[in-house]
C-alpha cells in the first residue's frame, strides 16, 4: 500500500486518556477519604460512592485478555482485534505489548500520534465519565474534578502545543460546575464536559416554561460557558449496567430501554443519549437564550445527523403556531450550523459522501485508545475514495476543531510511516486476513469456527472499551 503524505495539521478532537492513577495524587490529604468515598479506582477494582464496585478500566478488570480501553493505538485494526481476542488468555508479556502507554503517559502518547498522523489533540477521560454523574456527595465530586483538571494541566504542559485537555465538571451542583468552568478555562483547558443524562434526576437542561423563563437550575452553567468562552463538549457512554442510585424503576439514559428490550444498549447508547439532547435543544430554544455558547458533540457518530436536522425543521415549521414567541426563531438546522460541531471517526463512509453537510461543522476524531480507534491515515485514504476535496479534508481533520477551541495549528508530522514490525505471535500478513474473512461469513463457516472453538461474538466484550461495564471472557468472533 502507498504511504501517504500530508501538507497539513491534523488535530484529533475526541481522543482519551484512561483515567491515570496519579489524578488521585493531586487530592489534598484532608479530603482524600472523601474523594475515596465519591469515586476511586486502582488496576484491578473501582468504587462508586463507597459501595458500588464499577469497572474502573484498569488492567487487572480484563485479564486474561487486552485491556480494549488502550488497544487502538497505531497500525492497529478491528481485524487484529478480534482475532487477539479469540487469543484469550494472552501471556503477560502479549498483553503488556498490545497495551499502548499513550493512553496513560503523554511522552509515549506523543510517540504514537506521530505514527496515527495526529500533530495535536484533545483528550478526553474514560470511566470516570460513566460513572461520576451518579456520585451523590457533591463535595466529593468537586474535589475530585479539581483534582483531575489540575492533573491534566500538567499532563498536557508534557508536550505543549501538541496535548489539549478536556476538564471534568462537577455537574450535580449547578453552582459548583459555573465555578469550575471558569476555573478550569483559566488553567488553559478549551472544552468542559457534559454528558446527556439524568442521572440524578437533573437533566442537564430543564426545557419548558422554566427554562423558558429563566434558565432552570443550570442557566449558571451556561452562562459560564458564554463568559469564558470555553466549548460545551457533551460526551455520551453506554447506559449504566449498575445499580441505579434512584432505584431500579428509574432511567437515566435512554439506552436503558434497550437493555431492557433485551438488546445491547452499548451499541444503541451513543447515539440515542446524544439525540434526545440535540433534539429537545433544537427545538426548545435553547441556542437562542445562549447564542454565545459554543457546543461540541461527541462520541455518537455523525451520519445521523443531516437526517435529524430535517426532521427538526419540518416539525419547527409544522407547529409554528403551537411553538409561540418564546421558542426560537432560527430553524434548527440553521442553530446548529452556527453554534455546534460535532465529531466523527475514520470509517464514517456516509459523512464523507455528504461532506457538503459536513465541511464547517465536522472535526474529526481518533477514539484512540478505544477498540474502534483509528488513525488519521485511514480517514484520508476513506475520503479520498469517495471524492472529499483536499480543502475540505483539511477542515474535517483539523481546521474545524482548531477554530473551535481557538487554538493555533502546529505540524509535526508529514509522512505515514512503514509497517512496524510485529513478533511472530501477533496477528498479520495472510493468515490473518484468512482467518477475518472466515469470521465475516460465520454461517457458512460454522463448521471450521468450532473446530477451532471460535464461540459467537459477545458484544458487550468487543464494546467495552468504549466504556461498558461486561468482562471480557473466551474467544468470540
Amino acid at each position: 500500500m502507498e504511504r501517504l503524505t500530508k501538507s497539513f495539521s491534523v488535530f484529533d478532537c475526541d481522543a482519551h486518556i484512561n483515567d491515570p492513577q496519579p489524578v488521585w495524587d493531586y487530592v489534598p490529604e484532608g479530603q482524600k477519604e472523601l474523594v475515596r468515598q465519591t469515586y476511586w479506582r486502582n488496576d484491578n477494582e473501582a468504587w462508586l460512592n463507597g459501595d458500588t464496585p464499577v469497572m474502573g478500566g484498569g488492567n487487572g478488570h480484563f485479564a486474561p485478555s487486552y485491556n480494549p480501553i488502550c488497544i487502538a493505538g497505531p497500525q492497529m485494526n478491528k481485524k487484529i482485534m478480534r482475532k487477539l481476542l479469540s487469543m484469550a488468555p494472552l501471556t503477560e508479556e502479549q498483553r503488556a505489548y498490545v497495551h499502548h502507554d499513550g493512553a496513560l503517559d503523554p511522552k509515549a502518547r506523543i510517540k504514537e500520534m506521530d505514527l496515527m498522523g495526529i500533530d495535536q489533540v484533545l483528550v478526553i477521560p474514560t470511566m470516570v465519565i460513566m460513572f461520576l454523574p451518579f456520585a451523590r456527595n457533591l463535595e466529593g465530586v468537586d474535589v475530585f474534578c479539581q483534582a483531575y483538571n489540575n492533573f491534566l494541566k500538567d499532563w498536557c504542559a508534557e508536550v505543549p502545543k501538541r496535548l489539549y485537555g478536556a476538564a471534568l465538571l462537577p455537574v450535580q451542583d449547578p453552582l459548583r460546575t459555573a465555578h469550575e468552568i471558569k476555573r478550569a478555562s483559566d488553567l488553559g483547558h478549551p472544552v468542559g464536559l457534559i454528558r446527556p443524562i439524568d442521572a440524578q434526576a437533573k437533566y442537564p437542561n430543564q426545557v419548558g416554561s422554566a427554562m423558558m423563563a429563566g434558565g432552570g437550575e443550570y442557566d449558571a452553567v451556561f452562562r459560564a460557558f458564554e463568559d469564558t468562552g470555553m466549548v460545551l463538549g457533551m460526551h455520551t457512554f453506554p447506559a449504566p449496567s449498575f445499580p441505579h442510585p434512584l432505584g431500579p424503576d428509574y432511567l437515566a439514559s435512554p439506552g436503558e430501554l434497550f437493555t431492557r428490550a433485551g438488546t445491547d444498549s452499548q451499541t444503541f447508547s451513543f447515539v440515542h443519549e446524544m439525540q434526545v439532547w440535540l433534539t429537545q435543544v433544537l427545538l426548545s430554544g435553547f441556542l437562542d437564550r445562549y447564542p454565545r455558547l459554543k457546543m461540541a458533540v461527541f462520541e455518537s457518530n455523525a451520519i445521523w445527523l443531516p437526517a435529524m436536522l430535517d426532521s427538526c425543521d419540518r416539525v419547527f415549521k409544522l407547529y409554528a403556531r403551537e411553538r409561540g414567541t418564546s421558542f426560537s426563531q432560527r430553524l434548527p438546522s440553521e442553530a446548529f450550523y452556527e453554534q455546534c460541531v460535532i465529531s466523527f471517526e475514520s470509517d464514517e463512509t456516509g459523512v464523507f459522501r455528504q461532506w457538503e453537510q459536513f465541511e464547517n461543522v465536522g472535526i474529526w476524531a481518533s477514539d484512540a485508545y478505544h477498540h474502534d480507534g483509528a488513525d488519521s491515515w485511514s480517514a484520508m485514504r476513506n475520503m479520498t475514495k469517495v471524492g472529499v476535496p483536499q480543502e475540505v479534508q483539511e477542515k474535517l481533520l483539523g481546521g474545524n476543531a482548531r477554530r473551535w477551541y481557538g487554538i493555533e495549528p502546529e505540524m509535526f508530522v508529514t509522512e505515514e510511516p512503514p509497517p512496524i514490525e510485529r513478533p511472530d505471535w501477533f496477528p498479520q500478513g495472510a493468515e490473518l486476513e484468512e482467518w477475518a474473512d472466515m469470521i465475516a461469513h460465520p454461517r457458512e463457516n460454522a463448521e471450521k469456527l468450532r473446530e477451532l472453538g471460535v464461540e459467537r461474538v459477545n458484544p458487550a466484550a468487543v464494546t467495552a472499551g468504549r466504556g461498558g461495564g461486561a468482562e471480557q471472557r473466551g474467544a468470540s468472533y
